[in-house]
């Protein structure tokens, strides 16, 4: 188990670097409820999945966001436009914005040195974007100075600042573009609150608290609207989130004259309950719970997360089921009794083999609009159900998904461990039965993320979501069908609903 510990702790720390570049694509056909966001960029982006943050915070701002992208470290908008997966995703075409971040001092460089060539490959590549998405916004962020390796060949970083500002404001200008004004948001919480630490160790990169800095400016550059209702705080605590929302407002809104940001799509403040494919969407031909082919089709019909459970077989390897046994297995073994390879010979009822939890993550790699909502179940034995979250959370840390996944289970216990061994992780207690609750101030001084609760609870707790709210925590709402229900609860501002008819519920809280 130390070994396993020590493992995590690596992963963990340089989860940022396992990747130097990241590729995805918007799934389609494009739905009208939604808007399509392209980023082209590097290691400025893709440290702590700032992209990922943007779409979290839309999301619980009731903004429907796919996101294109291609990051790759280092790259330079003039090397973007040599290489064939930037191409591709600009060519996927469809977008309604896109974000443009260069090489870190390559603005400060054009307006120091006056190369023309960065100008002109920001034109190439906003042409080149227009060409399949004539509508979109292009957004030129201006990024933040840093004081590490010299800061970038301009010995300070007051005096890259400088450059920063003076290159984006010329090349925003020029180019016809917005500008994103990412490092005034910077500098506002370095000089008012230095103790949060924006950038991470080699004081270069965003750290977490950076990155979400950076995805709630773009946030209302795109929307003008102010945050509202229980905003996303991706994994920082409630107080920071809070604290570098408000500065994000103060920088964007109302100055939007100063960055060219002139909009002509009106925004206006939605639910934000965004909802859970329960077991995954299972109630077309062919689509059984907990399959693959359950979770594909969550994915198609475009809900927030599609929820699975997983179980340790005896050899532990884990799998993808609700019960203690398969329910297509003749001999009705129980899984955690039973190695892989004797359960192997199974098939679900639509003929897919027992899928595994490297089966669930390969196919979100492949479409990860859709967060998965991973429900760990017990095993009876507390150090089995911990080995569980311990070998799940290296494959999810290994593939770089730490963001797209939330954790959920019964057990209070494996709730507070989760939490100890992966701070950042969003972990959800579950509790059908009132007895069994917990207090908004017992989960706060646990650092529980939120509770996913059957109505009958809050029933009997009058305002118990507004006082989870109040301590920076999400209310979720327990597998529920009934419409009447689930509208209550919504206008009583829930985060999430959990359901076995997710289309039906998407599409009635869309229509509101």
């Amino acid at each position: 188990m130390k070994r396993i510990a020590l493992l995590l702790c690596l992963l963990a720390s340089a989860a940022p670097f396992l990747s130097a570049q990241r590729f995805q694509l918007p799934a389609s056909p494009k739905d009208r409820n939604e808007i399509w966001v392209l980023c082209i960029g590097n290691s400025f982006t893709y440290y702590y999945d700032a992209d990922i943050m943007l779409q979290d915070i839309a999301a619980s701002q009731g903004v429907r966001m796919q996101i294109g992208k291609f990051l790759k470290g280092g790259q330079t908008f003039g090397q973007h436009l040599k290489l064939e997966k930037s191409l591709q995703a600009v060519d996927f075409g469809g977008y309604d914005y896109a974000f443009l971040q260069d090489q870190s001092v390559n603005a400060a460089r054009y307006a120091r040195d006056g190369d023309q060539q960065v100008l002109e490959d920001l034109k190439t590549l906003k042409s080149r974007i227009v060409r399949k998405s004539p509508d979109c916004k292009i957004i030129l962020e201006r990024t933040w100075s840093y004081s590490g390796k010299e800061a970038g060949g301009f010995d300070t970083a007051a005096n890259l600042d400088k450059y920063l500002e003076k290159g984006n404001k010329e090349l925003a200008s020029k180019a016809h573009t917005w500008l994103s004004p990412i490092g005034i948001a910077f500098n506002t919480v370095c000089k008012d609150r230095p103790d949060i630490k924006l950038l991470s160790a080699d004081d270069k990169h965003h750290g977490p608290a950076g990155s979400y800095l950076k995805a709630c400016v773009n946030y209302l550059v795109i929307t003008g609207l102010r945050f509202h209702g229980n905003v996303d705080r991706c994994g920082l605590n409630p107080e920071t989130a809070a604290y570098l929302r408000s500065v994000a407002e103060k920088t964007v809104l109302g100055k939007e004259s100063r960055y060219h940001i002139k909009r002509d799509r009106k925004f206006q403040e939605r639910p934000s309950a965004r909802v859970i494919a329960h077991r995954g969407f299972h109630l077309e031909d062919n689509t059984p719970e907990n399959s693959i082919a359950s979770l594909k089709a969550s994915q198609r019909i475009g809900v927030y997360g599609s929820e699975f459970d997983i179980r340790l077989t005896a050899d532990s390897v884990i799998v993808i089921n609700h019960d203690k046994s398969f329910p297509t297995d003749p001999e009705n073994r129980i899984i955690k009794d039973t190695r892989y390879g004797d359960l192997s010979d199974i098939r679900l009822a639509n003929g897919e083999p027992v899928p595994t939890f490297d089966d669930y993550l390969e196919q979100t790699l492949r479409q990860p609009r859709t967060k998965l909502i991973c429900e760990l179940k017990r095993h009876g034995d507390p150090a089995r159900d911990r080995l569980l979250f311990d070998m799940a959370y290296a494959m999810v840390t290994k593939k770089n998904m730490t963001r797209r996944i939330v954790w959920q289970t019964f057990s209070y216990d494996l709730c507070r461990y989760i939490r100890e061994k992966a701070p950042e992780a969003t972990v959800i207690y579950i509790c059908m039965k009132e007895d069994l609750m917990k207090t908004p101030e017992e989960l706060a001084a646990d650092g529980i993320s939120g509770v996913n609760y059957k109505s009958t609870i809050y029933d009997a707790h009058p305002g118990l979501v507004e006082a989870l709210h109040a301590k920076g925590m999400f209310a979720n709402l327990c597998v529920e069908n009934n419409p009447e229900v689930i509208a209550k609860y919504v206008g009583e501002g829930v985060d999430f609903v959990s359901s076995n008819d997710p289309a039906g519920i998407l599409k009635m809280i869309l229509d509101r």
